[in-house]
């Protein structure tokens, strides 16, 4: 992809904005710095949260796009919803290698090309404030994605071409945006942060967080609560290291065995790892097939 393709994929703004040329300055650079690594550093202009939210966002190469609709027709390619956890950003994966992953495999053919996003998540939850004045949910589901569609035609459109997947607090969003919207047919959350108000065993700075969107009313944050809604009726895989420093691998299974039921697929994988990006990118690999809607999660 040229530097005018590299900015164009890059450039996905609503309602607000800065003025065109000085975005597309900002823009550049960031798409500039991080081609090298599969993917593409920008902003969105959110009019619902009045603020940019930066975005790391991984777009296949147009000639691996190419040979894969030779060969496989032109139907239509998955979009992957990606959130960060607490101390996490979309930079990650850009850094970690997760999106220079994917675009290795999509130049060789060997995996079906999809269009990526990670978010920055202002410690939100990914969830709507109870106050009303941040609402998260609403900006990735009545803006993000619908522009992201706008922008790259032919990936995503339907629940059945979008996947979610999140680590840690990003496990608890990608959670609740599956049990919470009809927009997603396959879930992944890795490390998943299964809290539960009034929220005393997070830390100082995740419980301040945890009590500015939810309250500490069970009753008000049973919505959000995962334990309840179970992740709605999507595919899910979840993932754990047995050696995570919060212990949640045990309630991660736990979770799993009560998620199953009959006609929903759920996979689990507890394995040699941590609460950390040695554990992260490799799950990110195994199940890129599967979050691109190719086949089964890898072993």
């Amino acid at each position: 992809m040229g530097r005018a393709g590299l900015v164009r994929a890059c450039m996905v703004r609503a309602g607000l904005g800065l003025a065109r040329g000085a975005m597309a300055v900002l823009l550049s650079f960031a798409c500039l710095a991080a081609d090298r690594k599969g993917g593409v550093l920008g902003r969105f202009e959110s009019r619902l949260l009045r603020r940019s939210v930066p975005l790391a966002l991984h777009v296949p190469d147009p000639a691996a796009l190419s040979a894969w609709r030779a060969r496989h027709g032109d139907g239509p390619l998955d979009l992957v919803l990606c959130l960060p956890g607490a101390f996490d950003g979309p930079e990650d994966f850009l850094e970690r290698g997760v999106f220079e992953d994917l675009a290795r495999r999509e130049a060789e053919g060997s995996l079906r090309p999809s269009l990526w996003v990670a978010v920055a998540h202002f410690r939100a939850w990914y969830a709507d404030r109870l106050d009303g004045r941040f609402p998260y949910e609403r900006f990735l589901v009545e803006e993000l994605i619908p522009a992201l569609e706008r922008e790259h035609p032919g990936f995503g459109g339907a629940r059945a071409r979008r996947s979610v997947a999140g680590l840690s607090m990003g496990g608890f969003g990608s959670l609740n945006l599956a049990g919470r919207t009809v927009l997603f047919s396959r879930c992944a959350a890795f490390s998943p942060a299964l809290v539960e108000p009034p929220f005393a065993r997070a830390g100082f700075l995740l419980r301040r967080s945890l009590r500015r969107a939810f309250g500490d009313d069970p009753a008000a944050f049973a919505p959000w609560n995962p334990q309840v809604h179970l992740g709605g009726e999507t595919e899910l895989y979840l993932g754990c290291g047995r050696q995570d420093k919060y212990g949640l691998a045990g309630p991660t299974g736990a979770f799993a065995e009560r998620a199953r039921k009959p006609g929903r697929t759920v996979h689990l994988s507890l394995r040699e790892g941590g609460h950390d990006w040695r554990y992260w990118t490799p799950e990110f690999s195994r199940l890129a097939a599967w979050l691109a809607g190719g086949g089964v999660p890898g072993p």
